[in-house]
């Protein structure tokens, strides 16, 4: 997956700009480039529209579908940057927590690292059992559909809640990088290293189902 520049991605133009226009514009250049995807962990498609140092702007396209998980089925996660979300199509339920440890009970805590770049199939995406068990309560949820948006901080802990029976698509910013390992409340019953890749495909399996709708 290369480092592509899609548009002029801004954060200012993307807030002026109607979810049903940017996700016209994206179909057309996707429908012209057949971009790359990788199949996400949780199971949608991510493809990378830009990257630098400060920045990373992604597209997200959950299929109407049972989700394909790879890993391990948890969804409570964080991110090592600010992650700012407008929902371009359908609808996205984003759910908060507090995450407390705890000495006993609980869920344990893995972190995330990758052996390589990330945004290629050819990377191992590896998840390492910390010695931390967790408690996790919900703080906010949110539910939100198309020309909405939402900010989760880094290494606040959350997950997104798309249904199965609805196309949705997102664009993502990712920035202001801060220290600390991203981290995913985990579920017992798996090995202390898990360690996968992400199925590579082409845009071309999802773009005709990419809809705007005013």
């Amino acid at each position: 997956m290369s480092d592509e520049t899609y548009l002029s991605l801004t954060h200012e133009s993307v807030r002026s700009t109607p979810a049903d226009v940017l996700l016209a514009q994206l179909k057309a250049e996707f429908i012209r480039t057949n971009p790359c995807a990788l199949l996400h962990p949780h199971g949608f498609h991510v493809v990378l529209l830009s990257r630098t140092d400060e920045e990373e702007w992604r597209f997200h396209f959950w299929p109407r579908s049972p989700r394909v998980i790879s890993g391990m089925p948890a969804f409570i996660h964080t991110h090592d940057r600010h992650v700012d979300s407008w929902i371009l199509q359908g609808r996205l339920t984003n759910i908060t927590y507090d995450v407390q440890t705890v000495p006993v009970r609980g869920k344990p805590l893995y972190e995330v690292g990758y052996a390589g770049d990330r945004y290629r199939s050819t990377t191992s995406n590896v998840l390492r059992r910390t010695a931390l068990r967790v408690q996790t309560d919900v703080l906010s949820e949110a539910t939100m559909q198309s020309g909405e948006s939402y900010r989760v901080n880094s290494h606040d802990y959350h997950e997104a809640v798309v249904p199965e029976d609805l196309c949705t698509a997102t664009l993502v910013r990712m920035h202001a990088r801060a220290p600390g390992a991203v981290r995913v409340v985990g579920l017992d019953g798996y090995p202390e290293t898990i360690a996968f890749r992400r199925t590579e495909l082409n845009a071309e399996v999802f773009v005709a189902r990419l809809v705007p709708q005013p």
